[in-house]
């Protein structure tokens, strides 16, 4: 028996990658990108976590934008195989769109996608977030400085 992944999961992978390359691609400003926040498995892993509902409703969202790409955009390739530029002004059209589908589409697409990029080590990381007093019950190490809060609010 092969543990290749079947047909729908292959294109389910092939959506997640499209989108987070197009979303979080290499960059110049030293922000960590689709490949560094290992997007692909870290979504995997959590559609893995979801209810079978959710599972099923986002997984769709990400196999919908790879098939229906070439309608979406008149264009004769999925969305996987458009360059990333591409895919990025893909999502910010649809965003943009006066039709509530387009745009429901387009703002679940990016949601998804930061949600899982903006909770990566590294782009907490590289963004300064901190917490100002410890909490030991969280598995992710955030930098900690107790002089966050009264920083914030003293007035110059």
């Amino acid at each position: 028996m092969s543990d290749a992944p079947g047909f729908v999961r292959r294109r389910l992978i092939d959506g997640i990658a499209a989108a987070s390359e197009g979303l979080f691609p290499p960059n110049e400003f030293g922000a960590p990108d689709f490949r560094d926040t290992e997007m692909v498995t870290r979504t995997l892993a959590y559609l893995d976590e979801l209810p079978p509902t959710q599972r099923r409703l986002v997984s769709l969202l990400f196999i919908a934008v790879e098939w229906l790409a070439p309608l979406l955009l008149l264009v004769p390739r999925r969305f996987s195989r458009l360059s990333h530029q591409e895919r990025a002004a893909a999502v910010r059209s649809w965003r943009k769109s006066k039709l509530f589908l387009l745009r429901l589409l387009g703002d679940a697409l990016k949601a998804s996608t930061t949600m899982m990029y903006m909770s990566h080590p590294k782009v907490i990381a590289y963004i300064g977030e901190h917490r100002a007093c410890q909490h030991p019950q969280d598995p992710l190490d955030y930098p900690v400085r107790p002089d966050a809060l009264p920083r914030v609010t003293e007035q110059p």
